[in-house]
């Protein structure tokens, strides 16, 4: 009984959420795409107001706002919060412009994409893959707006 238990404990603490770093990548096609990995050539988004990461070995599974700050922790004021956030939430703004021009631009090409070429048929192997990255662009573009309305939505 104390082994499964132990496994489920582990099991637990491995799973504890974690301060994940943000790459922008841009692909030769010039799809943008917001992940959590690293890719070649991708660049790392800095957020104003964002935590640095955690040194090594100095994780835990309580968040952060609910454990306490020693007394000499450096404070911020909340003049200084409130420009930090606006900034913030301008470089999202710009972010979700830029990702629904994107997600439109997607759509234009798919119906141009869906159009059958002369003498190609619905069920050809070219247009069926043709289509297929076609949309899987417009879906890619559409979670990134969801993902930037999200955070969005979280600011103060």
């Amino acid at each position: 009984m104390r082994i499964p238990l132990l496994f489920l404990l582990a099991a637990l603490l491995a799973a504890a959420p974690a301060q994940a770093e943000i790459y922008k990548y841009v692909d030769e096609n010039g799809q943008v795409t917001f992940t959590d990995v690293y890719r070649k050539g991708a660049q790392k988004i800095e957020l104003p107001g964002a935590p640095s990461a955690a040194p090594a070995g100095k994780t835990g599974s309580r968040r952060a706002s609910y454990a306490p700050s020693p007394a000499n922790f450096p404070r911020i004021d909340a003049a200084t919060q409130t420009r930090r956030d606006d900034i913030r939430r301008e470089v999202l703004q710009e972010e979700i412009a830029g990702e629904r021009r994107n997600a439109e631009e997607a759509r234009r090409q798919l119906t141009l994409g869906e159009r059958l070429q002369p003498g190609e048929r619905a069920t050809d192997a070219t247009y069926l893959n043709r289509v297929s990255k076609l949309r899987a662009a417009v879906q890619q573009h559409e979670q990134n707006v969801a993902a930037i309305q999200r955070e969005l939505a979280n600011l103060k």
